[in-house]
Formats: C-alpha cells, structure tokens, sequence
C-alpha cells in the first residue's frame, strides 16, 4: 500500500492470505492436463522386427521401445520438481529482504551512492554505453522489485503506465531504433509522465530503501536515457546506432502516437487487470493505483461517490489529460538542451528533497518517540524515589540527592544532552504537520 512518498508497506499478511512464489507454478496447471507424452515422429510401428522371444531385433526399433515406454515427460513431476527449487530459493530471499532486511538495506546503500556516481561519469565520459547501462540495472532491479511486490501483494502496480513506458524504451533501444514515432512517444512519456510523477507521487530517493531507489530509477533513468540519445552521444553515432531518434518535432503526430501507445496501454490493463481480476481487487486482495487513490488520498471526493463506473471513466480521462498537458511541454526539451537539463536536475532534486524529508521526519518522529517514553521511565523512577525517601530518612536522603541531582544518573545525563536535539525534531515535525493540515 502506497505511502506518502511513494512507497509501499510491508506489513505481512496472516498464513492464510499470504503469498509465495510458488504459486507461480499454477500456470502451469492447464499444460498439465493436455500434455502427456512427447514422442518422436519417425518412429513407426511397422519397422519392428521381433524374434522368437518377443523383443525388439532392430536399432530403430529399441529406440521407438525406448521413448514410447520411458520417454515420457512426466509434468506432475517435473511441476513438483520446480516447485521444491522454487521454495528453496523463496525462503533465503524472505529471509533476506522481509525478515532481516537490514543486512541487505546495509549493502544497498553503498551500492546506490556507487551508481549515482557511475550515471554521471557513463553520461560524461562514455554517454554511447548509457543505455546498455540502463538496460542492466533495470535487469537487475525489475526481478527484485516483482518478487517484494508479489509477496506483498503489490504486484498489480507493475502492471502502471511507468513500467509500460519502461518497456517501450527497451524496444526503442533494442528492436526498433528506426521508428521516428516510437521515439518521440517515448520522449514524451518520459520527461512528461514519468518525470511529473516524481513530484505528483513524491518519489523519495532514500539511499538505503531498495523499493524507494528503484521508484525513483523507473521514473527518472528513462528521461535521462533519452536525454543521452538526443543530446549526448554524437550525431554520426545517433544516426547509425538511433536514426529514429532525428531532431524535428511534429507536435500532432507526437500527439496521435502517443495517444495511440496509451490507448493500447489502458486496452491491456483494462483487461488484464480491472476486468479479469476484479474479483480479487473489489475483495481487497490485490491493490491499483485508482483502487489506493479513491480509498486514501481522494477517498471524500464527490467522483468517488459516483456509480460505477464513472469513477473509473473520470480518472481514465483525467490521467489522459494530465498526460498530454505534460506531454505539451516536451516540445521545449527537443528545442533546448539547456531546459531539458535543467528539468532533469530538478526532479533529481526533487527525489532528494523528499528523501530528505523521509529521513527527518520518519527516522526523526521515531527517535522523538523514544526520548518521550525514556522520559516517561525517568518520571515514574523519580515518583518511586520520591515515595521512598517518605518512608525513610536514611532512603529519603539518598534519594533526594539523586533527585535534585540528576546528573548522578546516567540516564538524566542523556536526557540533558538530548534537549536540544527533541527541541529541533519537535519543530521540524510540528512544522510539517501544520503544512500537512493546511
């Protein structure tokens, strides 16, 4: 379930809920109930040559004996098989990134300082390798990001607009880097859509959060990865490695092709996801993001409480319109390369500033949360010494020296030293409440 910046909770779901990786295998159910046996053709019956036994005499013929009696595929076994694999590797991955996920938070921070430091020396010194670049860590980070979202449910948000866009870079890059009109939707998807999603959706770049840091790459590498394409790489290497990737702009053919790859992406999600699993999202097993917006951020909205399924023709409409405003823009981008890299650098600081906002006010609040119950603690020892030193003349004195003496105790100590600390992150945490409410 989506957060405030952007990400989503890991709470786990009961035994009976909960998912694994395993399920997987259920695909395979209807191939399991069809296919029984695999033989080779040109084995025939009529060549067998028996003797006076009863066996086969012939080489061909032992080979038809062998792969019609043994040779069959057993799919039951073979599910069970992968299945067994299966478990064995979803639980060191649960273990790694739901159970103990510190290690792992440990090891990819220094790993995200590395490439952010590695995506600026590819895009100055070696911009031609940029989208190989791209194209591994996306590799490397797409696996991960559909594991975490299917074991918490999550894995419908896959199924979004940024990922569409993701894949159709990949096809841009790899299989059609011909088309003029691919590459266009393409640039206007990602410095439109993707781009001013880091600001509407306040993707975070926390350094250590693997499901922050890979948001914040599939909505800020594609512009950057088209960026390279039209303005880094040299213009031989553009027009024999990217030719459609040329410098003019028809603003109503932009807008056809684009509005057409949206079409066919509200097609396939519309299928796919609303119609065939609106079972499981209507019983609240599985999560959209119209689902998250109209049950939190837009909950009270007067759209909301519409009849269906006017809620769901507004916010197509809406997010169609959101996309060719934002899409308008692109045609300042193409003209300049000075805006483009000024935009890009904005929503990079964009990431950060609310990465650091993250920082301060979740680690911030929960440190707060802590000195207020020390504090708490410290208060009932005081009572207890208090009425102690009542009873007691001899308690009484020892406890008073402690009272009006609390740097004798470590833990008043620590109080003292924390002050000024509590002071800022009270300030700081009120003051973004108060921006909250209003």
């Amino acid at each position: 379930m989506k957060d405030e910046y952007g990400g989503f909770n890991e709470d786990r779901r009961d035994s009976e809920s909960e998912i694994s990786l395993s399920n997987i295998l259920e695909l395979l159910d209807p191939l399991a109930s069809k296919v029984t046996a695999k033989q080779f053709p040109f084995f025939f019956r009529h060549n067998r040559k028996t003797v006076p036994g009863g066996t086969s005499t012939s080489k061909r013929s032992r080979l038809y004996d062998h792969y019609n009696n043994k040779a069959k595929i057993p799919i039951t076994d073979l599910s069970r098989k992968i299945l067994k694999r299966i478990k064995a590797l979803d639980q060191p991955l649960d273990l790694m990134f739901f159970q103990n996920p510190s290690k792992i938070e440990k090891t990819f921070y220094p790993f995200t300082l590395f490439n952010i430091f590695v995506i600026g020396y590819i895009m100055g010194k070696f911009p031609e390798w940029f989208h190989v670049y791209y194209t591994v860590m996306l590799g490397i980070l797409m696996p991960i990001r559909f594991y975490t979202y299917y074991k918490t449910q999550n894995h419908y948000y896959m199924a979004d607009l940024c990922y569409f866009v993701n894949v159709m870079c990949l096809v841009f890059i790899w299989i059609r880097p011909t088309s003029v009109s691919l590459f266009q939707s393409c640039f206007a998807f990602a410095f439109g859509s993707l781009s001013f999603a880091v600001i509407t959706w306040r993707n975070s770049l926390v350094l250590h959060s693997i499901d922050k840091t890979t948001s914040c790459f599939i909505h800020i590498m594609p512009p950057c990865s088209l960026y390279i394409i039209y303005y880094g790489i040299s213009e031989s290497y553009r027009l024999e490695r990217f030719p459609g990737a040329i410098k003019s702009i028809d603003l109503k053919n932009n807008i056809m092709w684009t509005s057409l790859y949206y079409l066919l992406w509200q097609t396939l999600y519309h299928f796919l996801i609303t119609v065939r699993q609106s079972s499981k999202i209507k019983a609240g097993k599985r999560m959209t993001s119209f689902e998250y917006l109209t049950t939190h951020q837009f909950k009270n909205w007067w759209v909301v409480k519409l009849e269906a399924p006017w809620p769901m023709v507004i916010y197509i409409v809406m997010q169609y319109f959101y996309q060719l405003t934002t899409m308008m823009l692109c045609s300042v981008w193409m003209r300049s390369k000075t805006a483009a890299s000024l935009f890009l650098m904005s929503i990079f600081l964009c990431a950060g500033h609310n990465g650091a906002t993250y920082y301060i006010d979740f680690y911030g609040k929960a440190y707060l949360d802590e000195v207020m119950k020390l504090r708490e603690e410290v208060e009932v020892l005081q009572k207890k010494l208090e009425s102690t030193a009542s009873n007691g003349e001899g308690d009484g004195q020892a406890s008073s020296d402690i009272i009006t003496n609390p740097s004798n105790l470590d833990i008043g100590e620590s109080l003292r030293r924390s002050d000024a600390s509590i002071k800022s992150q009270e300030t700081s945490i009120l003051s973004t409440e108060s921006k909250k409410l209003e």
